[in-house]
C-alpha cells in the first residue's frame, strides 16, 4: 500500500494540491552541522570571531555546513578539550596544547617567544602548524587536525586588593599562571596555582589567588572586573599555543568541497582573529578603566626593572619547552628554528608593508 501511495497516489495527489507534507529540498537534506565545543563564554571578542565563523561556513558552502556551538565548557572543558576533540567527543573544539601535556608538543613552541604582536604571532603559527612536518606528525598521531588560531594579546597582570609595580610588590603573593610566566612570577617570591580561565573569576573571588596573568579581552569576557582592582600593563608575550581544531574522522568525512573550504576558512578565520585582537586591545582597557557596570580597573604601569627582569627569565624557559620535546623525540632545535623563521618573515612583512587592513 506505502508503494502503492508513493508510486502513484501521492504524485496525484500533489498535481491536484490535496498533499500538504512538505519535502526537504536538496540543500536540507544535505545540511551538517559540526558539533562545535566552546570553553568560553558566548560574549567577547572569540565568541564573535566563531559566530562569524558559522556564518561564513553556511553561507560558502551553500547551507550545507555550518557549526552547532556548545557554549561555556559544557560539552569540553578547557582541560578536556583536546583530549575530547581526540576522542570525537565533538566535530571541532577550542584547544589549549599545555592543558593536554605530551599532545600537542610541537604547537607549544608558539608560545616560547616573548613578542606581543597579534597579527604576526597569529599567521606565522597558522602556517608554522599547517606546514612542519613535527607538527603535523603529531596532529595526525593525536587524531586531530590544526584549523586556525587564537592569541590572547600581550600578557598583563591583573590583581585584586594592591597593585603590582615593583618586585618587592609580589612577594608573597599567590597567582595563576601558565608556561614561561611561573618561573619568571616565582623568581620574584610569588606563589603560582594552574586555574584555568573560566575559574579565575572565583579563584580571586574567594582569596585563593591575589591575581592572575591575563589578558585585556579575557578580563571582560569572563568579567573578571568584578572582582580584581588593577592591571599592571605588562605587555610581555601571548599565548599562541590556543586554537581551533578538527576530529582528523570528522575532516576525512568532508566532501573535497567542503574539506577545501574548510582549509581556506582556516586561514581566514586567523587573519580575522587577529585584526579583531589587535583593535580590542585598545577597546577593551579603555572600557575597563571607564568602568563596566560600576565595575573599575585601575591601569599601572611596572617598574622598567620588573617588567625587564620578568622578560628575561620568561626568554629562558625556552629550555624547558626544549627538554620536553626532546623526550618526545622531536628535534626541538628545528622544531624552534622553524617557528622562529616563521615569525622572522611576518615581522618583516608587517614592516615592509603595514597590517593587511591598513593598505
Amino acid at each position: 500500500m506505502n508503494k502503492l501511495i508513493n508510486g502513484f497516489l501521492l504524485p496525484a495527489l500533489m498535481a491536484a494540491g490535496v498533499a500538504t507534507v512538505a519535502l526537504p529540498t536538496s540543500a536540507e537534506a544535505q545540511m551538517r552541522e559540526l558539533r562545535f565545543a566552546e570553553f568560553g563564554p558566548n560574549r567577547g571578542t572569540r565568541a564573535g570571531a566563531l559566530e562569524w565563523l558559522d556564518e561564513q561556513m553556511r553561507e560558502r558552502s551553500g547551507g550545507t555546513l555550518g557549526l552547532d556551538i556548545t557554549w561555556g565548557g559544557a560539552l569540553l572543558g578547557a582541560k578536556t578539550a583536546a583530549q575530547g576533540l581526540s576522542d570525537g567527543v565533538a566535530d571541532m573544539a577550542s584547544i589549549v596544547p599545555v592543558y593536554a601535556p605530551g599532545q600537542l608538543v610541537a604547537y607549544e613552541v608558539t608560545d616560547t617567544i616573548q613578542f606581543g604582536d597579534e597579527w604576526v604571532g597569529m599567521m606565522a603559527t597558522y602556517d608554522f602548524m599547517t606546514t612542519n612536518e613535527a607538527a603535523l606528525a603529531e596532529q595526525k598521531k593525536a587524531n586531530i587536525k590544526y584549523f586556525g588560531n587564537y592569541t590572547t594579546g600581550p600578557t598583563q597582570l591583573l590583581t585584586k586588593g594592591d597593585p603590582v609595580t615593583t618586585a618587592a610588590d609580589l612577594d608573597g603573593l599567590t597567582f595563576r599562571a601558565t608556561g614561561a610566566f611561573v618561573p619568571a612570577l616565582e623568581s620574584k617570591g610569588a606563589s603560582t596555582v594552574s586555574v584555568s580561565q573560566p575559574k579565575v573569576y572565583e579563584a580571586l573571588s574567594n582569596g585563593s589567588v591575589n591575581g592572575s596573568t591575563t589578558y585585556y579581552y579575557v578580563v571582560k569576557a569572563y568579567k573578571q572586573y568584578e572582582v580584581a582592582d588593577y592591571i599592571t600593563e605588562l605587555n610581555m608575550g601571548q599565548v599562541l599555543a590556543f586554537g581551533i581544531g578538527m576530529n582528523m574522522n570528522t575532516y576525512m568525512s568532508l566532501t573535497p568541497e567542503q574539506q577545501s573550504l574548510v582549509d581556506d576558512l582556516g586561514r581566514e578565520f586567523t587573519a580575522y582573529v587577529a585584526e579583531k585582537m589587535h583593535a580590542s586591545r585598545t577597546e577593551v582597557k579603555a572600557e575597563l578603566q571607564a568602568g563596566i557596570d560600576g565595575h573599575k580597573i585601575e591601569v599601572v604601569q611596572p617598574s622598567e626593572e620588573l617588567r625587564n627582569s620578568l622578560v628575561k627569565i620568561a626568554n629562558e624557559d625556552v629550555a624547558s619547552w626544549k627538554a620536553k620535546a626532546m623526550e618526545k623525540g622531536l628535534d626541538a632545535d628545528a622544531v624552534y628554528g622553524a617557528f622562529e623563521a616563521m615569525v622572522a618573515k611576518y615581522t618583516a612583512e608587517r614592516d615592509e608593508k603595514g597590517y593587511p587592513w591598513d593598505r
